[in-house]
């Protein structure tokens, strides 16, 4: 199942109705339960079971939240295009939101790099040049007005997600959806463990620019 979710298990589309995700269950359990299929010597217990499985999250409304936040924190945009590789002389044709998402995530890169660094007295040049770049980074992520507990990769791949599905919404109404996002269907340990690592990162970052 490592290169399939439970849409595609079901057949059925991330929009599916639960009307929809019981008969596609129904449907496939025809074709593949073992006692239809064993008199003709196949074993079909493994995909029955991993039909079983996708029914038994999707058809939980709870348990279905829980699962489309995983697979939407797993796979932002970059299915649809390769952000990574942008050449840099296409910035002026980046759209704007694209250019936050990029600036947030080399922040990021910038200081995992930096945190090694400050064990060692000599690496003092090197943390400097690293606080210059991050700078230039933060500088333009306020520009546009993202406070910085937005600006950790997993909320940053959430907001350019649901900007790139709908890219009339302005910032701020992005963040709004966010946090009615988050209030309402992230559960509560995967939303603890989120908020320490964004709050540890901030404080990381905060040390690098101050050097």
């Amino acid at each position: 199942m490592e290169n399939k979710n439970y849409y595609d298990i079901l057949g059925v589309s991330e929009k599916a109705s639960p009307e929809d995700i019981t008969a596609a269950k129904n449907e496939l359990a025809k074709k593949y339960h073992p006692d239809v299929n064993i008199k003709n010597g196949i074993d079909t217990t493994e995909q029955m079971q991993e039909i079983l499985e996708a029914y038994r999250v999707l058809s939980d409304p709870d348990k279905r939240n829980e699962y489309d936040w995983e697979i939407r924190r797993k796979r932002p945009v970059m299915q649809t295009f390769d952000l990574h590789h942008m050449e840099e002389n296409d910035n002026e044709q980046t759209p704007a939101f694209v250019s936050y998402w990029k600036a947030a995530n080399d922040l990021y890169d910038i200081v995992q790099e930096s945190e090694p660094l400050f064990k060692d007295k000599n690496c003092a040049e090197e943390l400097t040049s690293l606080s210059v770049r991050a700078a230039e980074h933060v500088a333009l992520l306020q520009s546009a007005s993202i406070p910085e507990r937005y600006w950790y990769p997993d909320i940053m791949n959430w907001l350019l997600f649901t900007w790139f599905q709908h890219r009339n919404y302005t910032i701020s109404y992005l963040l709004t959806l966010y946090d009615e996002y988050a209030k309402g269907n992230i559960p509560a340990l995967d939303k603890l463990k989120l908020q320490k690592n964004s709050y540890q990162y901030q404080h990381s970052l905060k040390r690098l620019v101050k050097f």
